[in-house]
């Protein structure tokens, strides 16, 4: 699959990631902390979001034995992006007091050009494979 197919694809699942992370955010800050609320929406999401991108977008088969270590290598590319979220999230609402809506609008669109950058090139590129 080409590159602008795969981006719209990705932009695609980043939509309803970007949903399932705010809703359950915005759920979970009712009774947490900020960054720890933050960091349990931004995990939810990056599931939902593993599971709706490696078949659809990436085009890879759900084979059990190399399975885990895809989404192993999914969550170390997504820690970063969750480490720059928080940031970002932290920076925008925490310090300057935007809202968390567009704070999170902001940290997602940046999350997830990082995200979708290191599977093509890292975990999803299939002359590594």
């Amino acid at each position: 699959m080409k590159l602008p197919k795969k981006a719209i694809r990705y932009a695609t699942v980043g939509l309803a990631s970007f949903l399932i992370d705010f809703g359950a955010t915005w759920l979970f800050v009712q009774f947490l902390p900020l960054l720890v609320a933050n960091t349990f929406g931004f995990a939810t999401a990056n599931i939902a979001n593993f599971v709706m991108a490696h078949r659809w977008v990436f085009g890879y088969p759900w084979e059990r034995k190399r399975l885990v270590t895809m989404y192993l290598s999914v969550l170390g590319v997504s820690v970063v992006g969750m480490l720059i979220n928080n940031l970002v999230v932290w920076w925008l609402a925490g310090v300057i007091g935007t809202s968390l809506l567009l704070a999170k609008i902001a940290a997602s669109a940046i999350g997830m050009g990082w995200n979708f950058l290191a599977r093509v090139s890292w975990i999803y590129n299939k002359s590594s494979h």
